[in-house]
């Protein structure tokens, strides 16, 4: 009990702390950046002339180089303030500085509004150029001065390679993989690190914090919530642990993604519709909706979104007579309101909702034909989405302020065909033992059981999950030679679900309604959270920063099962029940330098650690000495550099690294086979290098490379006092491709006034990866990947509206790209077939 009450106090003061920051609304706005008497501009371009002021006044200065291009600085000198001298040097510009917190100053073009301002149209879909701002660092920073390995994509970007999940998303990110294993069951790694157990990549959707169901495995990691990319401003993806500033599951990385923000000016608005039909497949589409309304100019607006997508299946089960079984269907929608209270001071609340279905299995069996499925039951995935968060961002006495609460809500029911398991059990004397209640099994004993568990099958497993994690965050910057942050982060996070065996109609593959189970055993896990971070730079030189943070970390993780009705076929043959706790704390930090010996090169070098949370495993009847399982822990040494050339448009970021992951979460077995568990064993090391490269010769034309280089190997054997794998030194890890790409070009010509051409193709490749270590027991292991698929997509623009023709796996590659086994059946997943599509697009 003390442990929750000192995170309610630590609660309690959050709020009241931004109260308190309410009483400086209506005050003087605070200095934004450093203080700096004089700076010296010797002349050149208006963008070297501001970037010169941000690194002489220690201030993030936010512009898009298209708004500031062929623009001139005279030879002055400026005084006063940061935003004292940018006032200066955009005289009779037509741009203005807008002061957006602290220590951030956003360069925009002065407004010339009428009294009643006309509907504006959203700005046409054309080629982006220019760095991307991020926040990677918690803080508003260019791309270009980010000293962390990472992709920032763009929505242009998604919106052109029609991403709109994460496995899209995947593809234009090499380092990060998603792991498709079924319908539902989606794993995010990056760099390599892939492991059952807690998630090893963090997954925000915009400041919420979000998580799977431990489920009956205690894999967490297993299921990841997968929100419809629609609106979507931009996608960061931090390559390698970001424990210090993220916390828990960061071990590998984060993933943000970042929605459209409401416009304080402008009302605007856009539909699109789309309908695609596939080979051998199914027809999809989808429509979305998006509009923002300012409701008081220039301090209170609303944007909100709207979805609906239907994607057609492919996968057919000739032996329950049904074709394309897999169809997904996903809707949802998304409302965000922004306050300016004040001018350093804004308010944004967030909702989201989605509900989701897919129909049956989404995977082939293995031996069977091309996407065919041997499944002997329907098994549908569906679920219920909803997140809500709160920001409040503002200054107290020249320091930022940010304050957020979510609150995130996932309501999964997965089914599983269970009849492959349960038939493996027909000549098994120990449970025939249990079933009869008495002395050793006859054959007569046998030959009864055997027809029991026949009886029992075909049969399914229905596994209803639910899983709700409510955060806090609390964090104070302040700017100058020394740039600083510290913060507080409280969460809760718990997630209930059963798991109930019941037999189905041999021809329907549907389970007969009244039929009483075979048997039901449920699960509960929360853990609680308590975390102290802090981040600072100190600015040595104009050339020259040194950088280091660390985070304490206080973790409660609680754990229940009940098993009600016993499985006389697998066990457990009694009922049931245990109740344990696992508390544990300790820290993560990084320490890293930046040298620029060039305005336009940055290099950096860095060490970090990150660490997912240990737990309890839920499985009945397993050994209490084996039901808890330690944090793990991943430190990284890496380095890296970004190159701006030719006035921004040739950008080339690299990053090489080693990392050592020690105690590592993994799925394992008993010594004598009976019970499959998470446990700490063994570790590995994963070197490997990054590049991305971007270049844009010309207002039309866009190319784009990302690759990743992934060498992850064992460091030693995955064997301990009691527990083993198949896991030997110098083994490569599962499912962890050598080598991933992507690439695209963007082109567009206007044909005519007012009408656009545009092209555009995407490519993208995976390397060969394994299903799992050399000596696995299942057989040998299978190969999967060594794949590439290209879309293309021709679109014609006139006014507001576009339309497009679009070709996703234009060669229709069907390599594997999953295999695996699960409930003694192995199935594997192919690319999508080749698809052709249209899409209408009108904005106003």
């Amino acid at each position: 009990m003390r442990f929750l009450t000192t995170r309610s106090l630590l609660l309690r003061g959050m709020l009241a702390a931004a109260m308190i920051g309410g009483g400086g609304w209506h005050a003087s706005p605070a200095l934004a950046g450093g203080q700096s008497p004089s700076v010296r501009i010797d002349g050149g371009s208006l963008a070297d002339a501001l970037r010169h002021v941000a690194r002489e006044t220690q201030t993030t200065i936010l512009f898009t180089p298209a708004l500031v291009a062929g623009r001139g600085a005279g030879r002055q000198h400026l005084k006063g303030d940061a935003s004292a001298m940018l006032r200066q040097l955009l005289a009779g510009t037509g741009l203005r500085v807008r002061i957006i917190s602290a220590h951030a100053l956003l360069i925009e073009a002065a407004p010339l509004r009428p009294p009643h301002p006309p509907v504006q149209p959203l700005p046409p879909a054309t080629i982006a150029s220019g760095d991307i701002m991020v926040t990677a660092m918690r803080r508003p920073t260019r791309l270009a001065d980010t000293p962390v390995s990472m992709i920032a994509v763009t929505g242009d970007e998604l919106e052109r390679s029609r991403a709109t999940g994460m496995q899209a998303l995947a593809a234009l990110a090499p380092s990060l993989t998603l792991t498709a294993m079924g319908a539902g069951m989606n794993r995010l790694s990056l760099r390599g690190v892939y492991a059952a157990g807690e998630p090893t990549v963090g997954l925000y959707y915009g400041s919420v914090p979000v998580a799977g169901p431990g489920g009956s495995t205690t894999d967490p990691g297993l299921m990841t919530p997968d929100l419809m990319l629609v609106d979507v401003d931009r996608v960061e993806v931090l390559r390698g642990p970001q424990g210090t500033l993220f916390g828990t599951n960061s071990l590998a990385g984060t993933v943000r993604i970042l929605f459209k923000q409401p416009d304080l000016v402008r009302r605007e608005g856009a539909v699109t519709a789309s309908t695609a039909l596939t080979e051998g497949g199914g027809p999809g589409g989808s429509l979305t909706a998006v509009a923002n309304i300012p409701l008081l100019a220039d301090r209170l607006a609303l944007r909100a979104v709207a979805w609906s997508e239907t994607r057609g299946g492919v996968i057919d089960n000739p032996g329950l007579g049904r074709s394309n079984i897999d169809r997904q269907t996903r809707s949802g929608g998304r409302l965000a309101l922004r306050w300016q209270a004040a001018p350093q001071w804004r308010l944004d609340l967030t909702g989201a909702y989605q509900a989701g279905r897919i129909a049956d299995a989404a995977n082939a069996t293995v031996g069977a034909g091309l996407d065919q499925s041997l499944a002997q039951a329907r098994i549908p995935f569906t679920d219920r989405l909803w997140l809500g968060s709160a920001e409040v961002n503002g200054t107290i006495g020249g320091l930022q302020l940010n304050l957020s609460l979510a609150h995130f809500d996932w309501a999964p029911d997965r089914w599983l065909d269970f009849s492959a398991s349960e038939s493996s059990h027909r000549g098994d004397a120990v449970a025939c033992t249990a079933w009869i209640h008495q002395g050793a099994c006859s054959a007569q004993d046998m030959g009864a059981f055997a027809s029991y568990v026949d009886s029992q099958t075909p049969a399914v497993l229905e596994q209803p999950f639910t899983v709700r994690v409510n955060s806090a965050e609390m964090r104070l910057s302040g700017s100058g030679r020394l740039t600083w942050l510290l913060g507080a982060f409280l969460s809760r996070r718990h997630d209930a679900g059963s798991s109930t065996a019941l037999p189905v109609d041999p021809g329907s593959g549907l389970v007969v309604e009244g039929t009483p189970p075979t048997a039901t055993r449920s699960f509960e896990t929360s853990l609680d959270e308590f975390a102290l971070f802090g981040d600072g730079s100190w600015h040595l030189r104009p050339w020259l920063t040194l950088s280091a943070g660390g985070r304490y970390f206080d973790y409660r993780r609680q754990a229940a099962g009940f098993v009600a009705i016993p499985n006389p076929i697998t066990g457990p043959f009694a009922a049931t029940s245990f109740q344990e706790t696992y508390r544990a704390d300790g820290a993560v930090g990084r320490a890293r330098i930046e040298l620029r010996p060039h305005q336009r090169l940055l290099i950096f070098g860095q060490i970090s650690s990150g660490f997912r949370p240990g737990g309890i495993n839920v499985v009945p009847g397993l050994d209490p000495a084996l039901a808890a399982y330690r944090d793990d822990r991943l430190t990284s040494w890496e380095g890296g550099g970004r190159l701006r050339l030719h006035g921004d448009r040739l950008r080339i970021d690299v990053a090489a690294y080693h990392q050592l992951w020690s105690r590592m979460q993994y799925a394992a077995t008993t010594t004598d086979g009976s019970y499959s568990f998470i446990t700490n064993i063994g570790s590995a090391r994963i070197d490997g290098g990054e590049i991305s490269l971007n270049w844009q010769p010309g207002r039309h034309l866009l190319a784009r490379l990302d690759a990743t280089l992934t060498d992850a190997r064992l460091a030693s054997d995955q064997v301990n006092a009691i527990a083993v794998t198949p896991g030997k030194r110098g083994d490569r890890l599962p499912n962890v491709a050598p080598l991933a790409a992507s690439f695209e070009l963007a082109w567009d010509h206007a044909v005519a006034r007012n009408l656009v051409l545009l092209a555009s193709l995407n490519a993208h490749y995976a390397g060969r990866a394994y299903d799992s270590f050399r000596g696995s027991a299942d057989g040998p292991r299978q190969a999967m990947g060594d794949n590439a698929t290209l879309d293309v997509d021709l679109g014609l623009r006139r006014g507001p509206s576009q339309i497009d023709l679009f070709v996703q796996n234009l060669a229709d590659s069907r390599a594997i790209i999953w295999t695996g086994r699960g409930l003694s059946t192995d199935s594997l997943q192919r690319a999508r077939p080749r698809s052709i599509g249209l899409s209408l697009r009108h904005n106003f």
